[in-house]
């Protein structure tokens, strides 16, 4: 119960709610993370690739000119591998079309008797080979010779070692690295749903570091010899690559030594030529002549045969050449994506600001009162969002940090992320919304315990439930109505002490509302020393203690009767008796009428007032000043005493009441009062 009472009082307050909330979305972030950490990463990764397929350039690139082993190339020349001549062939081609730099996503592993072309084809035309490093554990053979190492003394983190390779024959890659012409790899990062989205930049060997194939392509192309590692700024990426001359823009790598394959051109973009059609001489027929001339050519497979198939955010099934050819482009235009280092405290600022929307869009509700001589009655509500708006607040905040990093991504290839602030902002925005619902809940139940307090409790709920108005609303209904007095009271309150006296009426009060509920009546009002009830006003909400389910119920006159008897029979307990010295003894009056009242809401919109009026309620009250008068505790009108048979009742006579202009029938209940022992 301490707990409940506790958490009812931290929702009492505006910062309590949003500390909670706060609380719970942090605790739920770190469980999601905890568990799902894969899952988290792998959806921010694929929302980039949807940017990706989305924003990607559908432009006419003729810088990288993409030569394909396709399937066509298999059945005009053979099954790949081809033999060394056809091999070179290929290369003289290339050369032959006035190509600037050939680029082979192939690798030429194994040694065969007719490799003395292709050797002298290399030899002179240096085009950059490929070679491929395993970098999980298994059973990896080591073949070949890796050639086109960086000249640093060592291998310098973050970049990872090797397990194994599949290299250049001795020849092939000894020949190229005597004549200062560079070797890349083409390793790949491959996620868990098969997309290519990163590469190594650098890979490890016995203590050598050897470049990825673009970054080998473009150092031999720009004539530089080495790379410089640094650290990156807080607006760079972690790790930078950059030439000692300048040469070789600088290019960005994450924490592992990666470099993000940019996915900005659509695979259209690029032009594709047939390697068949290069071996055969037909290009020239089905290409302008000068396509070739001065670009890069990137020779690649296609075909199924070859196993060189890669997943992309274009495909599910696509060329291993596709990540090159957009990796070499990226290096090309200086557009490689990255994370600056600053990204993490960017994503606590973004935030920060969600936090604060929802901080200020939770605030309460303030009124103010715009009376003036044409409006005497004009309140404005100004209002936050409501609390179920909340969460919606949240997703369109998440929704737009994600729009973004989706633009950030597009045109300034750069990657901040997003998955962990949105994650964090739709959990407080759900918690708030769940909260903040709680606390009106709470807030609701306690403001209409406080009017039920203070008005008839069906009255307390139907109000709840409407808004403020300055029309009349009531109903003309037949109803019973007991006024309860207590005599003498006003000079008790004279000569006792105001505590005493406020004991008095409260205890008065208290018995009043027993009795009169456990007849399922209302208590109307409280008026100075006097109670006013009524019974059949159009609610059911009372309890009717006094007639259970398995027996029929009274009428609403009898009702009121049988409150009036019981209530004289409480007070016994509650009126001082003896009076104090000096003073006349404490008694109740009581006078109850059954008949035509009208019941409901009077006044204007800012003040209202709920109220019982008509002839029946004016009797009632005339009953009560007469009880003196009568010697008779009880008096009823001929209304009620027609409705209960005139049973137990004792005819006074019939009297012209205060106010009144038709003389009416007053009756009596005799109350055997007995003797109290002291």
């Amino acid at each position: 119960m301490r707990f409940f009472s506790g958490l009812a009082s931290l929702l009492s307050a505006r910062y309590g709610v949003v500390a909670l909330s706060l609380l719970l979305a942090t605790l739920c972030w770190l469980g999601i993370h905890s568990v799902f950490p894969s899952w988290l990463k792998a959806l921010e990764e694929r929302s980039g690739d949807l940017v990706w397929s989305a924003t990607a350039k559908n432009t006419d690139e003729r810088r990288l000119i993409i030569v394909d082993i396709d399937e066509r190339s298999l059945a005009e020349l053979g099954p790949w591998p081809w033999p060394r001549a056809t091999q070179a062939k290929l290369i003289q081609a290339l050369a032959d079309a006035g190509v600037r730099q050939q680029i082979f996503d192939v690798v030429f592993d194994q040694p065969r008797p007719d490799d003395a072309p292709l050797l002298q084809a290399i030899q002179a035309h240096k085009p950059v080979l490929a070679q491929i490093f395993a970098l999980e554990q298994g059973g990896t053979t080591n073949v070949g010779q890796p050639g086109g190492a960086l000249d640093w003394p060592t291998c310098p983190p973050p970049f990872a070692p090797a397990q194994g390779f599949i290299a250049n024959q001795a020849a092939f890659s000894s020949a190229l690295n005597t004549s200062h012409t560079f070797i890349g790899h083409i390793t790949p990062r491959i996620a868990a749903d098969g997309v290519v989205r990163h590469q190594p930049a650098i890979v490890c060997w016995n203590d050598h570091s050897y470049p990825a194939l673009g970054l080998a392509a473009i150092m031999q192309a720009s004539g530089e010899k080495t790379l410089s590692l640094q650290r990156g700024g807080w607006l760079d990426a972690p790790w930078v690559l950059g030439g000692g001359s300048q040469a070789v823009a600088n290019i960005p790598l994450d924490d592992n030594g990666d470099v993000r394959v940019s996915w900005r051109l659509h695979p259209s973009s690029f032009i594709s030529i047939s390697a068949a059609d290069l071996v055969s001489g037909r290009v020239r027929a089905t290409l302008p002549p000068d396509v070739l001339a001065g670009a890069w050519a990137l020779v690649g497979s296609s075909a199924f045969g070859t196993n060189d198939t890669i997943a992309t955010p274009f495909g599910g099934v696509s060329a291993g050449f596709q990540a090159h050819a957009q990796i070499i482009t990226a290096l090309i235009d200086g557009r490689t994506p990255y994370t600056p280092r600053i990204a993490l405290w960017g994503q606590m600022l973004a935030v920060m600001l969600g936090v604060l929307a929802l901080y200020y869009l939770s605030g309460e509700p303030r009124v103010e009162s715009a009376a003036g001589p044409t409006n005497p009655d004009t309140t404005t509500t100004h209002s936050r969002w409501p609390s179920y708006l909340l969460p919606v607040v949240a997703f369109g905040w998440s929704l737009g940090l994600w729009l973004t990093h989706a633009a950030l991504l597009s045109y300034a290839a750069v990657w901040v992320g997003w998955v962990a602030p949105v994650l964090f902002v739709l959990l407080l925005g759900m918690a708030m919304g769940i909260i903040t619902h709680a606390k009106s809940r709470l807030d609701r139940d306690r403001l209409y315990a406080h009017l039920s307090s203070y008005l008839p409790a069906p009255v307390a709920a139907s109000l709840a439930l409407q808004s403020p108005s300055s029309a009349i609303k009531a109903s003309t209904r037949q109803v019973s109505v007991m006024f309860a007095d207590i005599r003498n009271f006003s000079a008790y309150c004279e000569a006792r002490p105001p505590e005493e006296a406020a004991a008095v009426l409260h205890a008065f009060f208290s018995a009043a509302t027993r009795v009169v509920e456990a007849q399922g009546g209302i208590i109307e009002a409280f008026q100075g020393d006097a109670v006013i009830a009524v019974w059949n006003t159009g609610s059911d909400a009372a309890p009717d203690a006094a007639h259970p389910a398995h027996t029929p119920k009274a009428s609403h006159s009898q009702q009121a009767l049988q409150a009036a008897i019981n209530l004289q029979v409480a007070v016994l307990d509650v009126l001082p008796d003896p009076a104090p010295a000096g003073l006349e003894p404490l008694s109740l009056g009581i006078g109850v009428e059954t008949g035509p009242a009208m019941a409901g809401s009077f006044g204007l919109a800012s003040r209202r007032a709920h109220m019982v009026m008509g002839r029946t309620v004016t009797i009632a009250s005339r009953l009560v000043a007469m009880t003196a008068d009568l010697a008779h505790p009880i008096l009823v009108g001929e209304g009620l005493a027609a409705q209960v048979g005139g049973v137990g009742l004792e005819s006074m006579g019939t009297f012209l009441l205060d106010g009144m202009r038709v003389p009416h029938h007053v009756y009596a209940y005799p109350i055997v009062r007995a003797p109290r022992i002291y």
